[in-house]
């Protein structure tokens, strides 16, 4: 059941494609930005939860808000280091610029996520039953 549901929202590597050093690369950061940045937000809310049950007490209010105070330091360095991480290569003469690019990350992590967590389909009001691309006033027949 679990392997049926894994292969129902698609697999991230094509067995037909010959993948370069370059894709790699560039999967294998967007993989570990995906993961780090999905960790961050469970630490976000688990740390949350843990303010909330905390009643007021100082030793269960520190510990939540300092994993509130380090998972968003952790997607701030995330973010930066998507960023200077492309400036510091090239600065180093290894032109990775190509890519490691924000832009070419953030591609990547869009593909992955959608490979992974499956397609979203969009509302597009244009293809409504109502043709004009709006929705009626009252709702009542939707």
């Amino acid at each position: 059941m679990l392997i049926e549901t894994a292969f129902a929202a698609g697999t991230i590597l094509d067995a037909q494609k010959v993948y370069e050093i370059d894709d790699i690369i560039r999967v294998s950061i967007a993989l570990v930005v995906l993961v780090s940045g999905i960790m961050s937000v469970l630490f976000i809310i688990w740390g949350g939860v843990m303010l909330i049950l905390s009643g007021g007490k100082d030793e269960k209010v520190k510990p939540a808000i300092n994993s509130i105070r380090y998972a968003v330091l952790g997607i701030i360095l995330i973010v930066i280091s998507i960023f200077a991480a492309p400036k510091l290569g090239d600065l180093l003469g290894l032109n990775v610029s190509k890519y490691v690019s924000p832009k070419a990350i953030f591609a990547t992590i869009q593909d992955l996520s959608g490979k992974l967590f499956g397609q979203k389909d969009t509302f597009d009001l244009g293809s409504s039953s109502y043709g004009n691309g709006t929705l009626p006033a009252d709702f009542s027949d939707l």
